[in-house]
């Protein structure tokens, strides 16, 4: 934490200290429930249909938690990941969002958070707008390969219950660098807007024609374009059908689609059910590289 002077840092050591929620046995909520100051019904309109259209996170985060407060951690480090802790209907939780890919640094951010919400014993919730991990050969030499999997060391051995709710593109890797449905969460929900698949629709048609193309080359035959042109748009309409929340959902792989405005009831349901057992983080994630 960064604090201006030593007035802020007993503010920020006030809110750490209010957060770490040390008596857990009794099932009822730990903290007074507060409507959100901003609006719920305005989730809406967050998250464009255009999903390339950028989204920041925190006006999602804001509209669901009690009196839209969120004391994020390490904001100005990895800027990408979002993570932080606030409570629902006065129940605590760690919230971990995205706002865009994932770089070595928001790797690295979201396994540290991860591991301090194991060790207070508080559940996750993990909003999923991602397109993937960044790649590249810079991004290589910075240590995406080994930051990445420090992340996905972290869901993996995490013990607490994880919620995750996909608002937006799940693409990739991503979908596991935010615990997706491969982990078996506790529960995993999409919005409308929602979109997973392996690769976006343009990128897998293009791998896809950059393969053609250099097959022909090597066979010496002259390559269609035409024809090319339409596989192309054929396989960019099937992945962008397939891609869809209804699709995801139609194969029984998740909880369902909610209404976004119904999101924070939602989770809130799940955060009590939680309660009728002792959560138990893990504080085992085996070596770390460093």
């Amino acid at each position: 934490y960064l604090a201006e002077d030593e007035m802020d840092a007993l503010r920020i050591c006030r809110e750490v200290v209010s957060h770490l929620d040390w008596e857990k046995a009794d099932p009822s909520p730990s903290y007074i429930s507060e409507e959100p100051i901003h609006n719920p019904e305005e989730l809406l309109g967050i998250v464009d249909r255009d999903l390339r259209q950028p989204v920041d996170i925190r006006e999602v985060i804001s509209r669901i938690v009690d009196g839209s407060r969120f004391e994020e951690f390490k904001p100005l480090y990895g800027p990408a990941m979002v993570c932080g802790w606030s409570t629902i209907d006065g129940y605590p939780l760690g919230i971990l969002g995205n706002n865009g890919v994932i770089f070595p640094e928001e790797a690295e951010k979201a396994a540290h958070f991860i591991q301090l919400c194991n060790r207070q014993n508080t559940p996750l919730l993990f909003l999923h707008n991602v397109p993937g991990f960044i790649v590249g050969s810079d991004f290589e030499k910075a240590g995406i390969i080994k930051k990445g999997s420090q992340l996905i060391n972290a869901i993996s051995n995490s013990t607490v219950p994880h919620i995750a709710v996909i608002v937006g593109k799940s693409m990739g890797a991503g979908n596991y660098g935010m615990s997706g449905r491969a982990y078996g969460n506790r529960f995993t929900f999409l919005w409308p807007t929602a979109k997973i698949a392996v690769m976006g629709p343009k990128q897998i048609a293009g791998v896809m024609s950059i393969v053609r193309r250099s097959r022909a080359e090597r066979k010496g035959e002259e390559f269609d374009e035409e024809a090319d042109a339409a596989i192309v748009q054929k396989v960019e309409e099937m992945q962008e059908q397939g891609s869809l929340a209804l699709v995801a959902t139609g194969s029984v792989s998740d909880d369902g689609i909610i209404d976004p405005r119904d999101t924070r009831t939602v989770i809130s349901i799940c955060l009590s059910t939680f309660r009728n057992k002792a959560i138990e983080g893990s504080q085992k994630y085996g070596v770390f590289r460093l």
